[in-house]
């Protein structure tokens, strides 16, 4: 009985375990993602970046520089105006004012987006950091992401957000009137999309050139460009954030941006997100 029953087993066994693996072949089989990876080196990313950016006087060097040349020279201008123009009215001052933090804001914010970023993927390539940091547990994608959430946190406190509290606060001194609140939050919000948009191009260009030089001779034109086809082909400047810093201005003395300041806001906050796609896709493939 013994004999016969070990015999059958192991039959009935073989079989079983031959029909075992084609039922597991059958089966689909899916990669796990390494998504708490993936999160954490973005996190990791995230805090070399802010790192860059706190230790040293970079901060202050940059928020110095921005507080005197958007705030404190368009505060100077208001109150200059003012004393030379005894008929000015309160209103007269703070659209001064606002003409010359609009058109410094915007400029700006160009500049310093330059200054900042045209090492940040183009130096790291260079000095082989980028490689280096790349062999750890995180993705190209966190590479990018972390340099445009952090570098335009920074930019747009030091350029923008700071100054204009600043500004405003002077200029509602100068006048005895405050600019309406909401308007003038509008205007900088306006400024702010076209600092994401030069951010999001100096990211691209950074993965496409291996000079600096290059990269900033590139986004400069482009700003400088505009000021020309506002000229000579003005219905071009619907597609690009040529003209905020006058749709910015508009909104806060006459309460409303004109027609091709409505179609350049959504035009630019998708240039924006192209921009981004496509500096995720170029990194995704560069040889580092």
């Amino acid at each position: 009985m013994k004999s016969r029953s070990s015999v059958g087993t192991p039959g009935r066994a073989t079989e079983h375990e031959a029909s075992a693996p084609e039922a597991d072949d059958a089966r689909p089989r899916v990669a796990p993602e390494p998504v708490a990876e993936t999160a954490s080196g973005f996190r990791n990313l995230v805090g070399k970046e802010n790192s860059e950016w706190t230790t040293g006087f970079s901060l202050v060097a940059h928020g110095a520089i921005w507080m005197l040349i958007v705030a404190l020279i368009s505060a100077a201008i208001a109150f200059i105006r003012g004393e030379m123009e005894p008929t000015y009215t309160p209103k007269d001052i703070n659209d001064a004012g606002a003409l010359m933090f609009f058109v410094l804001g915007a400029v700006a914010s160009v500049i310093a987006v330059v200054a900042k970023t045209q090492g940040a993927i183009i130096g790291e390539k260079q000095l082989g950091t980028a490689a280096w940091v790349l062999s750890k547990p995180v993705s190209r994608k966190a590479f990018v992401l972390a340099k445009l959430a952090v570098h335009f946190r920074w930019l747009l406190t030091v350029t923008l957000l700071l100054p204009a509290v600043v500004f405003y606060v002077l200029l509602t001194a100068i006048s005895t009137r405050p600019p309406p609140p909401l308007a003038f939050l509008g205007g900088v919000a306006i400024l702010a999309l076209g600092l994401l948009f030069y951010l999001s191009l100096s990211l691209l260009l950074g993965t496409v050139f291996e000079s600096r030089g290059s990269l900033a001779g590139c986004v400069f034109g482009f700003m400088v460009a505009g000021f020309m086809v506002a000229n000579y082909a003005p219905w071009l400047t619907a597609a690009f954030p040529w003209l905020f810093f006058q749709s910015g201005f508009y909104l806060v003395t006459q309460g409303h941006v004109l027609a091709h300041g409505l179609v350049a806001i959504p035009a630019t906050a998708l240039w924006s997100v192209l921009f981004i796609y496509l500096a995720l896709r170029r990194f995704e493939r560069a040889e580092l």
